[in-house]
């Protein structure tokens, strides 16, 4: 793989994954940006490493990757400062616009709220894209203990559905997904 195909594959794929990782985080930046950063190493790995078997898709794989690495460093003694996160500098660019930026918040803010096990499952299976079965996996937890934690994540969220969509975060098709 070529150097300008991983360019490629970045500049496309970035201030997406910067953006879902944020509110993974529940709004740190820093380790959003850690996050898709250790994404994009791996990915490159993989793309210069003729042994492993080509990827079709580099969105959906960078997404669970990104989406892993963020759950990873997250820690959760640290709660989410909606002053700290106020100003646009700290938000990543899908935030910049002001009528964009408010909705941004309040998602990261919900996100945030939500307890730390719907979080990860609405996290993996929504927003990485990971299937149920993969999220029980990662989680070590049954599949239909999944289903509880998204159906709680699911009611908390749906509020903001429409807006996580309007912000690229979560497809239509994501957002409304049942297991």
């Amino acid at each position: 793989m070529s150097e300008d195909a991983f360019d490629s594959v970045y500049r496309t794929w970035y201030r997406a994954l910067v953006a879902k990782a944020f509110l993974v985080t529940g709004g740190r930046l820093h380790v959003a940006e850690d996050a898709v950063q250790e994404a994009f190493v791996q990915c490159w790995r993989r793309m210069t490493d003729p042994s492993k078997p080509p990827v079709q898709h580099w969105g959906g794989w960078l997404s669970r990757t990104a989406v892993r690495e963020a759950l990873r460093r997250r820690s959760a003694e640290v709660l989410f400062d909606l002053d700290r996160h106020d100003s646009a500098g700290n938000l990543p660019d899908v935030a910049v616009e002001v009528q964009l930026k408010e909705v941004y918040r309040r998602a990261c803010a919900e996100m945030a709220r939500l307890k730390d096990r719907p979080r990860k499952a609405m996290a993996l299976r929504c927003i990485a894209g990971l299937s149920a079965a993969e999220v029980a996996e990662e989680m070590g937890i049954t599949q239909s203990t999944v289903r509880v934690h998204l159906a709680e994540a699911r009611r908390a969220l749906e509020p903001m559905r429409v807006d996580l969509q309007q912000l690229g975060i979560v497809t239509e098709e994501e957002g409304g997904r049942r297991d």
